[in-house]
């Protein structure tokens, strides 16, 4: 039995269907059109070269027309006479060679065959050539950057096999009358497309510096080559069109003019090929330094035959004005045939560029990212640094990334709360604003976060990054295009292949102009926050390689505590290639005045608040609450600016009166033995039990507060009320009401549909510590997992929880891609995909043990194929594996592990 047939790409279907509808469109003159007479205004001159092309054609040249004659139309029987009376080819080839110079015609001088047939071989050899040239340009996916534009070789390469085709499906008859298909030196064309970089000889070099330069120039000139070729052919496709039209019309002064214009843009494409042809005619190492097109002569040619395009088209539409209102219905009606042509020209190339930009975009789509993590984004708060405070640092920082030999990373490292991550909100803001105006921009950005899934692991870390970087970097985005269409699944493989493919090999392959001198910063924040030692060892040491990169200036700012994995990372890199700066170096003095400054700020808003919506009784005044107070809560924030943040939250807070909240939290301040995160947190937590009096009411209090806050600080991912309400089997006005006083600590949207966040993960780190261990506030972290596996189990085995074909897929096997998103969405809520994606988690957290017929033992004897199901619909089956790592470590010995648990991991190992 034969396989499956090989269903061919998107692109492969669209450009197949575009040039079956425009082959047959190619500019053909009708009959009625070419039987016209166009007498000529000129003799011709004699040259080799004007004698040579004459012999390619069967059209006798008309007399010429003297100098005095009138230019009026013709009498109408003028129009009716042979094609034998057509224009002299070889009249308009001499008047275009009239305007090169001595060394271009002499360069074309043997390129123009004698006839058709041998235009037909050297058509046939530039198509094979054309195609070798794209085969060749996939391979070694090179890609070229001019003037901020991105030229992609192979796609290049097709287009010219496009225009060429073009030229070949013009039959013979056709080919005979136009003096295009003729006129060009195809033998020329061919020696062009047919070069390739051969072999240098590096005897004659000085150095390995001139080697390189020289194969860099090669290169770079066949990207210039590659690139005027498919100009000139497309230029020369529009050409035809405009000679057609030209042999409709009547002698008058328009016409001339027409006439003129069209030669000149005739001229424009063959100055381009005598000075291609004169340079590949020369040695390999001679044209490796004869500059034969830079970036600006190859705009320039651009802008040329654009400018002499549009004037050519304006004469054309001249061209009806002087003449008989019969020959304007004749001149009519080749001006229509003229814009029918070239329209379907520009949109054939318009379509092969954009089939060029939808499979980079489709390609690019593949790539995964966490798009919480990524600096200013919806999710995340935009809190920066006051404007008059850490003014020193920033400096500093702002220094590095702009002087042109800085190392290439900055390691900035402090305890928890020392404000780490709004220096970094604050950074990434700066640079995102001079990327605007200056040559330093903001690359891209990852913000690490415990507890939050996939912010808080390196999984999508170089993909969330490399997704920014191409929106900056030109020329980057078809290169990890090709990645990417090379290896669908790269970004499920380790960080070292991700890295080098991702990453370190596109970089390496870029090719900027020399003036390209922009730096890009790529900033990573709480990197500590990752999940995994191993993959925070192994982030310093791949990205300490791209201090070897030279085609683009990366650099790295990374924020983190002082954690052992870290320090030891650094020590392992050379101090060439980073620089550190500690905040508990900066004198206290110094840390004291800017937390100052920020109090003193805030205290201002909470008092015009407080005032503004004070119905009745006294207001606060003027200076409250006094130099006194705000230098007392100052001295005993420093260092962490956390506690002054919070400070401000806890007395703003609308539930409660600032002047109270204040006397409060100056209690706790007073108390010396207790540390600074007790002094902060626990007028937070106290606050909550001040309404009750009864015991019975405090203690229920107590336990919701352990079971919601508890569950908030230690989800896998974030949840929103409704989400946590259907996790946690409570009723959404409880988690609310108990949420209410919560907000100096917790980010909590007035939409339920959307996550509750800590705003520090101290405040987690608080409520797991050993200080709160004998406080009714105190969170048991192993406890509440197991807590959280059974809600997680009991939900995916309950009425609305997991079965065979949760999606109504039509057969078995069916692609993912077919099941629409909005289905998966509705039968997969936030509650069902968190409590498939994360229960085996909370089983390691918990520090559960497997057991016969326990409830792990049960859902997976009953559930481990609905579970597979689901997780593969969520796009996530690729976690598997590493769950069922998870689960055998947990395994008791005497457990009966189902078989088909093996035969999952089996199937799933060797897929």
């Amino acid at each position: 039995m034969s396989g499956p047939s090989t269903k061919p790409g998107l692109r492969q279907r669209l450009r197949a269907r575009f040039k079956s509808n425009n082959r047959a469109s190619s500019p053909v003159p009708s009959s009625s059109l070419s039987a016209n007479t166009v007498p000529t205004t000129t003799t011709q001159p004699s040259s080799s070269l004007s004698r040579q092309f004459a012999s390619s054609s069967n059209i006798r040249p008309s007399a010429p027309v003297s100098s005095g004659s009138p230019a009026t139309s013709p009498t109408p029987s003028s129009r009716h006479q042979s094609s034998s009376d057509l224009p002299a080819n070889e009249d308009i080839l001499s008047r275009t060679l009239q305007r090169l110079s001595n060394n271009e015609r002499a360069t074309l001088e043997h390129q123009f065959l004698p006839n058709l047939q041998d235009v037909d071989v050297a058509l046939d050899d530039a198509l094979t050539a054309a195609k070798e040239k794209q085969r060749c340009c996939i391979e070694k996916k090179w890609i070229f950057t001019f003037g901020g534009r991105s030229i992609t070789l192979k796609d290049e390469a097709e287009k010219i096999v496009g225009w060429l085709d073009r030229f070949k499906a013009v039959g013979d008859i056709a080919a005979n009358a136009d003096p295009v298909h003729a006129g060009l030196p195809w033998a020329g064309i061919r020696l062009l497309l047919e070069a390739r970089p051969d072999p240098l000889d590096v005897s004659c070099w000085r150095d390995f510096t001139h080697i390189l330069q020289a194969a860099t120039s090669e290169r770079n000139q066949m990207a210039a080559l590659l690139a005027g070729c498919e100009t000139s052919l497309y230029m020369a496709n529009r050409l035809k069109a405009y000679m057609d039209f030209l042999r409709t019309l009547p002698t008058t002064l328009t016409r001339t003019n027409f006439e003129r214009a069209v030669i000149e843009l005739y001229a424009h494409i063959l100055r381009f090929l005598a000075r291609a042809i004169a340079v590949y005619q020369d040695s390999t190492i001679h044209r490796a330094f004869m500059a034969f097109w830079t970036t600006s002569d190859f705009q320039s040619f651009e802008t040329d035959c654009d400018r002499t395009r549009l004037r050519v088209e304006i004469e054309a539409n001249n061209c009806d004005r002087t003449i008989s209102a019969q020959d304007r219905e004749h001149a009519t009606q080749g001006r229509q045939e003229l814009q029918k042509v070239l329209k379907e020209l520009e949109q054939y190339r318009k379509m092969q560029g954009s089939l060029d930009r939808i499979e980079t975009k489709i390609d690019l789509a593949k790539l995964p990212y966490v798009a919480g993590a990524i600096f200013n984004s919806y999710q995340e708060a935009y809190v920066t640094c006051h404007p008059n405070t850490r003014v020193d640092l920033l400096q500093q920082i702002q220094n590095w990334a702009q002087q042109p030999y800085s190392k290439n990373i900055f390691w900035l490292n402090g305890d928890a709360g020392t404000g780490k991550s709004t220096i970094s909100r604050t950074f990434a803001g700066w640079l995102t604003d001079q990327g605007r105006v200056e040559a330093i921009d903001l690359g891209a950005s990852f913000f690490f976060k415990r507890g939050e899934a996939d912010r808080g692991s390196a999984i999508k870390f170089f993909p969330t990054l490399i997704r920014q970087l191409v929106l900056k970097i030109p020329g980057l985005e078809p290169l990890i295009a090709e990645v990417i269409d090379a290896d669908p699944l790269l970004c499920d493989k380790s960080l070292g292949e991700q890295f080098d493919k991702l990453i370190y090999a596109p970089l390496k392959q870029l090719n900027l102009t020399r003036n390209f001198s922009s730096i890009f910063v790529v900033v990573v924040d709480a990197l500590d926050e990752c999940g995994k030692e191993e993959d925070i060892k192994a982030i310093l040491q791949l990205w300490s390689r791209l201090s070897k990169i030279t085609t683009v200036n990366i650099r790295l700012f990374l924020t983190s505590r002082p954690e052992l994995p870290i320090r030891l990372g650094f020590k392992d890199m050379s101090t060439d290639i980073h620089q550190d700066l500690l905040l508990r170096d900066i004198p206290q003095n110094t840390v004291q005045q800017d937390i100052l400054v920020f109090l003193k700020d805030e205290f201002l808003k909470i008092r015009r608040s407080y005032n503004a919506e004070l119905p009745s009784g006294t207001p606060l005044y003027d200076e409250w609450p006094g130099d006194t107070v705000l230098q007392t809560l100052a001295e005993r924030a420093v260092p962490l600016f956390i506690v002054g943040a919070t400070i401000c939250r806890f007395i703003s807070d609308p539930d409660w009166d600032a002047t109270e909240q204040l006397e409060q939290l100056l209690k706790f301040q007073g108390t010396g033995q207790m540390s600074q995160m007790e002094q902060t947190y626990l007028p937070v937590l106290k606050q909550l039990s001040r309404p009750w009096s009864d015991p019975r009411g405090q203690e229920r209090l107590y336990a919701e507060f352990r079971m919601i806050v508890g569950s908030i600080v230690l989800l896998a991912s974030p949840l929103s009320i409704s989400s946590l309400a259907v996790l946690l089997d409570m009723r959404q006005q409880t988690i609310a009401t108990r949420l209410r006083s919560l907000h100096s600590v917790l980010h909590i949207p007035a939409d339920p549909e959307q996550p509750i966040r800590t705003l520090h993960l101290s405040f987690g780190e608080f409520l797991l510590s050993n200080k709160l261990h004998d406080e009714p506030f105190g969170v048991d972290g192993p406890a509440t997992h197991q807590i959280l596996l059974s809600r997680c189990l009991q939900l995916l085995s309950g009425p609305d929880g997991l079965r065979e074909n949760m999606c109504g897929i039509e057969y078995p096997g069916q692609p993912r891609q077919k099941v629409s998103s909005t289905r998966i969405q509705k039968r997969f809520p936030p509650p069902i995909q968190y409590a498939c994606r994360y229960w085996v988690n909370h089983a390691q957290s918990g520090m559960a043990q497997i057991h016969d017929n326990d409830e792990v033992h049960v859902f997976l004897r009953k559930h481990l194929l609905h579970w597979l199901e689901a997780l593969s619909l969520m796009d996530a089956v690729t976690e598997v594996i590493g769950y069922v790592d998870i689960l055998r470590s947990l395994l008791n010995l005497s457990v009966s592990w189902p078989e088909t648990v093996y035969m999952a991991e089996e199937t799933l190992s060797n897929s």
